[in-house]
């Protein structure tokens, strides 16, 4: 597995596609960046470190489909390509290639999210002016990331397991993001014109969980909810992606 991880890893940060992509956000971060000082340094009082900073808590929810990319950068169209097939006919068993890039995605994505925090937080901590409010907006972030991050977790096992099993890789990002962004507001329509209990079911999807944090806001049970669905939701895709994955003819 060791091998196999280093191989993975090696494909993905010699490509451009993963610098490309954090250049283009970090560019964008910038600019927002440059808004706020901007705004601050015509004498605007209200911005400071905290009215810049929390933004982050606010962008949350964009993280959730984040995998769709980071998990395109690791399966790299291999149907399309006939790569998958290969690494299948040289003999390397399926379950380790399968967790071999969930494994590798996971690594891409956290390395991004810890990139893009840190240059977003850091950038408002030496360009905007400090009050007591600061640990207020840095324990905000604490929380919302806490929180956040099983959710994220569980949208990249869901992500990875519609590549494996969707030859088509733009089709496999359209069921990710239906999953993902579409069932919510289904199952609020069904909860209003079926039964409740479609209702119940939609506060535990990670997109309503993800806009619950800030109406949450530290309230550490809560955290442990997300911690609770977005393991259920990486371990149950996992599981059903690979034994799925097992069993499938790769033309």
């Amino acid at each position: 597995m060791r091998n196999y991880l280093a191989a993975e890893c090696y494909k993905v940060f010699r490509r451009k596609y993963f610098y490309l992509s954090l250049v283009v956000v970090l560019a964008l971060e910038g600019l927002m960046l440059w808004g706020c000082w901007f705004t601050w340094s015509n004498g605007n009082t209200n911005m400071d470190f905290y009215s810049a900073a929390v933004i982050v808590v606010m962008m949350m929810s964009v993280g959730l489909y984040a995998p769709i990319l980071t998990g395109d950068m690791v399966f790299s169209e291999q149907y399309k390509h006939n790569t998958l097939k290969n690494e299948v006919a040289y003999g390397i068993p399926r379950r380790r290639i399968y967790l071999g890039k969930l494994l590798v995605a996971t690594l891409v994505a956290l390395i991004a999210a810890a990139v893009m925090v840190a240059v977003y937080v850091g950038g408002c901590w030496v360009l905007l002016p400090h009050n007591q409010s600061d640990q207020l907006a840095l324990a905000a972030i604490g929380y919302t990331l806490a929180g956040s991050l099983p959710l994220w977790l569980g949208a990249q096992g869901l992500v990875l397991a519609c590549y494996f099993l969707v030859r088509n890789t733009t089709l496999a990002a359209f069921v990710a993001v239906a999953l993902l962004g579409v069932v919510p507001p289904i199952l609020q329509l069904c909860g209003l014109l079926i039964h409740p209990i479609f209702e119940t079911v939609r506060q535990f999807m990670p997109a309503v969980m993800l806009d619950g944090l800030r109406s949450h806001a530290f309230q550490w049970d809560y955290v442990g909810q997300c911690w609770i669905v977005g393991l259920v939701l990486l371990v149950g895709a996992t599981v059903a992606g690979a034994l799925a994955f097992q069993k499938k003819e790769i033309r």
